[in-house]
């Protein structure tokens, strides 16, 4: 469930953020979450992800009315096993080695974990940006902040996995960068409470939570404002 905009976020005007500047930026639409195949389908998050109303579902509604804006698209992937071969720190060392001590993938297996699921491959077009991020952050150790500024975006329209933990610190770290992040709240997914609790969190201190539905109204009506407005011109 959504949680109710903040108060401190009414003032906003949702389509002239979205009419212009304006970026799709989601997190890791992958196997490893979305397959019931994947390393971490014991958290269920891919059960009805599919469906009407469900979280993937709605992240390719959601995408599909940005790309009629015309907005840069990017997809962005986590590989949990980086930390295996290359961890930086004792902490990151002993915390991969936990995570993945049971696990029994071969490195093509490891691969497809980290890869987008068929749904979104078919739906990219060329210009669509992805990449592996290493870290917590999108921004840490990544060019997505010069990948955003070189296409002038300063709205990002963020979705995808997991709640409180990618998509929460995007949202603090797009702040702390000067971007305007808008998180779709019913477009992204993680387990419960962790799911409700980190929209919550975010909507009262980072940036406002909306629901797909709001977010694809106030889409639309940021192109018709913009078609008024050249027609006038």
């Amino acid at each position: 469930m959504v949680p109710k905009l903040h108060p401190q976020w009414e003032a906003l005007d949702f389509a002239a953020l979205f009419a212009s500047d304006a970026a799709f930026v989601n997190t890791d639409s992958q196997n490893s979450i979305l397959s019931s195949e994947g390393v971490l389908t014991h958290e269920k998050i891919w059960e009805g992800a599919r469906e009407q109303g469900g979280s993937f579902n709605n992240i390719m509604r959601l995408a599909t009315e940005c790309r009629v804006s015309a907005m840069p698209f990017m997809w962005l992937r986590y590989d949990r096993f980086i930390g295996d071969k290359e961890p930086t720190t004792v902490m990151d060392a002993v915390q991969y080695r936990h995570w993945n001590a049971s696990y029994e993938g071969d490195t093509d297996k490891k691969a497809w974990e980290a890869d987008l699921v068929d749904e979104v491959k078919n739906f990219m077009v060329e210009d669509d940006l992805t990449l592996v991020y290493p870290g917590w952050s999108i921004f840490a150790g990544t060019p997505v902040d010069r990948w955003l500024k070189q296409r002038g975006a300063r709205t990002l329209v963020l979705s995808g996995y997991h709640t409180d933990w990618c998509i929460e610190m995007a949202a603090r770290s797009a702040r702390d960068l000067g971007y305007m992040p808008v998180v779709v709240g019913d477009a992204c997914g993680s387990t419960s409470p962790l799911h409700e609790d980190s929209l919550a969190q975010v909507n009262d201190c980072y940036a406002p939570v909306i629901s797909t539905d709001v977010a694809i109204a106030a889409i639309r009506e940021g192109r018709e404002r913009t078609k008024r407005a050249m027609n006038d011109a």
